[in-house]
């Protein structure tokens, strides 16, 4: 009786011991990504708005990426770029820096083009908290009132998050995601911005990237799959479902196929899923633009071409196998 009780309880004791662990490490991960990520962090956010002609929606990239520190009037900061992932030109620079004030759960923000500290984040609000904003390239602060908090299940962590409304007195308004750990699920200085989102146009965050694991995704994007999106561009005379990759997947070489003469000349670019251009050409025939299977690694592809005879973009995706 006695070995049966001492074992029961060793038992008891190792799937205690087991659950302890368990919720350390939980808890190790979760604090990791609290209250903002201070480095080696990448946001990817499109920017949409209305356009008069198909597809109606045109979109483009952006991506931001945490890296590297400074010093700016005795604080430390963590520098902020910004790549235009759409761009053939590869425009990128610094954007300003941000530092973290932990004990207040407060994000601060220096824009590229001021040398003001403005407040970016402030994670201790709760519903009906009121704070303002004042930014250097505004007349007026504004508002940002906290309407309500909640909890995301965000890659297994829970994440809290915050319902947060801006507003100006000219009546524009602007309703927005925090989430703690990530920042605005619009873009990552959206406070910066006032707001990334109106009538006319919008902001959406597609990915979060910390420590080159994927944290986020919106699953609900509208526009295209993954974290990079280029813009269709569906035309009336050539339209997309004129183009294809074939074979695709490619296995070995690929040609471009398409409802066009030789005659037609066409700039192309091959894209991956970070938004960089891998292999490009200008002024090219259909039949020249190959894709062998070799030169690249595994994966999803964007194939961008652009046609000389009737200026316009369409875009082909292709699987490397």
């Amino acid at each position: 009786m006695f070995n049966k009780k001492t074992k029961t309880m060793k038992n008891k004791f190792i799937v205690l011991i087991g659950v302890l662990v368990l919720l350390i490490q939980f808890n190790m991960q979760a604090q990791e990504y609290l209250p903002f990520p201070q480095d080696s962090a990448v946001w990817y956010s499109v920017y949409s708005w209305p356009d008069p002609y198909p597809p109606y929606i045109y979109y483009y990239t952006y991506k931001y990426e945490a890296k590297g520190d400074t010093i700016i009037n005795d604080f430390e900061y963590t520098k902020l770029y910004l790549y235009l992932t759409n761009d053939s030109d590869n425009k990128s620079g610094y954007e300003g820096a941000y530092r973290i004030d932990i004990e207040n759960e407060r994000i601060y923000f220096i824009d590229k083009n001021d040398n003001t500290e403005s407040l970016l984040y402030d994670f201790s609000l709760v519903p009906g908290d009121t704070i303002f904003i004042q930014l250097d390239n505004m007349p007026e602060s504004f508002p940002l009132v906290c309407l309500d908090t909640s909890t995301m299940i965000i890659n297994n962590i829970p994440h809290n998050s915050y319902f947060i409304c801006s507003y100006l007195s000219n009546g524009t308004e602007c309703y927005t995601t925090w989430v703690r750990g990530i920042g605005s699920l619009r873009m990552p200085i959206e406070t910066d911005w006032f707001c990334a989102a109106s009538f006319e146009w919008m902001f959406d965050l597609t990915c979060f990237f910390y420590k080159d694991e994927q944290i986020y995704e919106w699953e609900e994007n509208p526009y295209f799959e993954g974290c990079i999106g280029t813009n269709v561009g569906i035309e009336e005379c050539e339209n997309e479902k004129s183009f294809a990759v074939a074979p695709n997947p490619v296995t070995g070489t690929s040609h471009l196929v398409c409802n066009t003469s030789n005659n037609t000349m066409f700039d192309y670019q091959i894209i991956d899923v970070n938004g960089n251009v891998l292999q490009s050409a200008l002024g090219v025939q259909p039949d020249d633009i190959l894709i062998q299977n070799s030169r690249f690694s595994k994966g999803i592809y964007l194939l961008r071409l652009y046609s000389h005879n009737i200026k316009k973009y369409f875009s082909i995706k292709f699987i490397i196998n």
